[in-house]
């Protein structure tokens, strides 16, 4: 019975978690990739157009399938018309002079019939579903194109936000060391060795590193806040990140040896063209099949029922054959005044241009592949180098204090040491920054996303 209690409990907390929008708020980089991919705005809105391009191939699939169409109409004439002719039209017998008033027309008529219709042949109908097709792939690839744009926004966000935690982190770190120094300084100089301007400079610098630290607080905010818009994630939802800046270095070091080859022919941006360059050479074949003749057929069949006694009109002797047709209509351009010679040449003419056009962009994804390369190793080697600077400045303000608390130093050799430290650390900090930029760029280019 406990079991049957405990389990109950626990499918009741388990579907308020499911519920609870907060519930699993921390993310991994892969995570909360993952997650824009799904709720991105960009992206579900580039899904939708793959739905709607989806529809508009079925709704030009249908214009070639037999159309059937059915109509009635039903008449009362509350006046019938009146036609007045002379009496001996009818009656020879009758005298000179005479007239008749004889109804034009029956009060009830009701009529009915259907039609059907098949667009058997025409060229630019063809065309045009061919074209719709190709469309559809253009949007699945730009569906594709904003997965790409959304992962790479979202790693530049997850990344800025880990930065900047700990970059916060690094200053809490100091401020905490630089209390250390504080009490100590305060120590001596109620003891007399110091004079109180050694402590006003160690307090002036504890200020200035608040005042960063609060800063950096609001920037971590900003930062979150555009993560979280980024992922398609709720503003007002708290949202915590579970990676380390030492594994996202890591990752950003390793997997690349040397220069890589780049598959310009796969850029998702080369792919989009070659899909323009399609559709337009469709558009040329759909302005050149106007010049070709259009065949259709129909059927086409009425019947109605005429009657002055509304309670006849299901009666067989009121109804009348309204005429069965059956033909072909075919269609064919002689002449049209040289306009559609005219849209052939401009649809060849944009066609030139998405050909120049694609060479232009080969040539700039070559150059940017280039220079991400040359960025990407040079925030290596600027990374190697700050963080050896870090080490060898923090040995040097150890040393300081050292010398410092054996009073064979001067505060003024702490604090330039302990700027020095900080602006080490500042360095490495925009090094890594730097690093995890250009390797985002770098694994686009390698069309990685």
């Amino acid at each position: 019975m406990k079991n049957k209690v405990f389990l109950f409990l626990w499918l009741i907390a388990s579907a308020l978690q499911a519920q609870n929008p907060d519930a699993g708020n921390s993310f991994s980089l892969e995570e909360a990739v993952a997650y824009a991919v799904k709720n991105g705005y960009s992206v579900k809105n580039a899904a939708t157009d793959v739905e709607i391009a989806k529809k508009r191939v079925a709704e030009i699939r249908g214009i070639g399938i037999p159309q059937l169409s059915a109509d009635a109409s039903f008449q009362d004439f509350l006046q019938v018309p009146v036609s007045v002719i002379e009496a001996n039209a009818f009656n020879p017998a009758a005298a000179p002079g005479t007239f008749l008033r004889i109804p034009f027309g029956v009060q009830y008529n009701a009529s009915y019939g259907y039609t059907a219709s098949w667009l058997a042949f025409s060229g630019e109908y063809i065309v045009g579903l061919q074209a719709a097709r190709a469309y559809k792939e253009v949007s699945e690839t730009q569906l594709r194109r904003s997965e790409i744009d959304i992962r790479e926004s979202v790693t530049r966000a997850y990344n800025l936000v880990i930065i900047l935690n700990e970059n916060s982190r690094i200053l809490n770190e100091n401020i905490g060391t630089l209390d250390e120094s504080l009490v100590q300084t305060r120590a001596f100089y109620k003891e007399g060795f110091i004079e109180e301007t050694d402590v006003d400079r160690l307090e002036l610098v504890r200020k200035n590193l608040l005042t960063t630290s609060e800063t950096l607080k609001q920037q971590t905010e900003i930062a979150k806040n555009l993560l979280k818009f980024q992922m398609g994630y709720p503003v007002d939802s708290p949202i915590s990140l579970k990676g380390e800046i030492k594994d996202l270095v890591t990752a950003a070091s390793d997997g690349i040896a040397g220069e890589p080859k780049f598959d310009l022919s796969a850029n998702i941006d080369n792919v989009l063209l070659d899909q323009s360059i399609t559709l337009q050479k469709l558009e040329i074949r759909r302005q050149k099949a106007n010049y070709l003749p259009t065949l259709s057929t129909f059927y086409s069949w009425k019947e109605s029922r005429i009657t002055n006694d509304f309670s006849k009109l299901n009666d067989p002797l009121f109804r009348f054959p309204g005429g069965t047709i059956w033909g072909v209509n075919l269609s064919m351009p002689l002449f049209q005044g040289f306009s559609q010679s005219s849209r052939v040449k401009q649809a060849n003419l944009n066609l030139v241009k998405l050909e120049t056009q694609k060479q232009q962009a080969l040539a700039g994804l070559g150059i940017q592949s280039s220079q991400s390369w040359i960025a990407y190793s040079s925030a290596l080697r600027t990374l190697q180098n700050t963080n050896e600077a870090v080490a060898l400045a923090q040995k040097i303000y150890d040393k300081t204090k050292i010398k410092y608390n054996e009073g064979i130093g001067s505060s003024l050799e702490v604090i330039q040491s302990l700027n020095d430290y900080l602006n080490a650390q500042s360095n490495y900090i925009s090094a890594v920054q730097q690093l995890l930029e250009a390797r985002v760029t770098i694994d686009k280019n390698l069309n990685k996303f």
